[in-house]
């Protein structure tokens, strides 16, 4: 027993570990930002905010483009985890019946798309042949289907007993049905995971904006923030004191990546007790 103990202490102080050195670099970065810029250099570990000085995210905010960015990357993200959710779970759903006619042969036709990439070019003309390019829709719908996502799915669904399916077929319910009413809330743990994984993804994204879109009106956030830094950057090698008196481009860079992480961080409390179980999706196969 004693031993038992020993070995769960040593772990738990492992994971303990692993769970600070996670959350350093989040912890530096608001320091950062609150820090009075003068007092601050880069590279310098801090364990306590040296002064206060919320100007950074001041000069963020009074920036009119900032809100409108924002509500550009809630819209993006909304309409990409629809989308991307909508579409792989039907094919996830209809992949897992093994009564489906070429049912091999559509797998091997996903497992081959998950080896190889088009490339950026080829999406590109893609994208700008079907006139998504400079509409929000070009950043949802080139990246709607995941592979990797679509074959956790099928893995989950096939693990629900069939006797369910039979029983509500014998009560003359259609596959919609079935998938609504049984597949999907059975599925929910998984789902939550895999969307948490999806909206993540597109609140990040930035490169595929910077491809397919040219209008200020459809910046997201990320480019805002990444514009505003290297405004920043340029006006220090530049040497406009007017710009840099009060706020450091160090400042602006960790108020730019808090911001950007503070919406995930909000809502992943919310879902965690469905990320946990979802997050073993596949691994067992009953």
């Amino acid at each position: 027993m004693s031993m038992k103990l020993s070995a769960n202490a040593g772990i738990g102080a492992v994971l303990i570990g692993f769970a600070i050195l996670t959350f350093l670099p989040f912890y530096y970065v608001m320091l950062a930002s609150i820090s009075d810029s003068n007092l601050i250099r880069e590279g310098e570990l801090m364990l306590l905010p040296r002064g206060f000085n919320l100007k950074a995210y001041g000069l963020i905010f009074d920036n009119p483009q900032f809100l409108h960015s924002f509500m550009v990357t809630v819209t993006r993200t909304v309409l990409g985890l629809a989308v991307n959710l909508l579409l792989q779970l039907t094919i996830a759903y209809a992949l897992s019946k093994r009564y489906l006619p070429g049912r091999k042969v559509f797998m091997i036709y996903i497992i081959i798309t998950m080896m190889f990439n088009g490339g950026i070019v080829p999406t590109f003309l893609i994208v700008k042949a079907t006139g998504l390019m400079d509409t929000i829709w070009a950043l949802v719908i080139p990246t709607a289907i995941s592979t990797w996502n679509v074959i956790l799915l099928r893995t989950f669904f096939e693990n629900v007993p069939d006797s369910l399916e039979e029983s509500a077929k014998m009560d003359g319910a259609n596959d919609i049905f079935i998938f609504a009413k049984i597949y999907l809330p059975l599925s929910l743990p998984a789902i939550m995971t895999i969307g948490l994984f999806i909206a993540v993804h597109h609140w990040n994204a930035f490169m595929d904006a910077v491809i397919y879109t040219s209008s200020a009106d459809l910046k997201v956030l990320q480019l805002f923030l990444r514009d505003m830094v290297i405004q920043m950057e340029m006006a220090a090698l530049m040497g406009d004191m007017s710009a840099m008196s009060e706020v450091s481009s160090l400042s602006i860079r960790t108020a730019s990546i808090f911001l950007a992480s503070l919406p995930i961080i909000v809502i992943y409390p919310f879902i965690q007790r469905f990320f946990v179980k979802g997050v073993m999706v596949g691994a067992v196969k009953g």
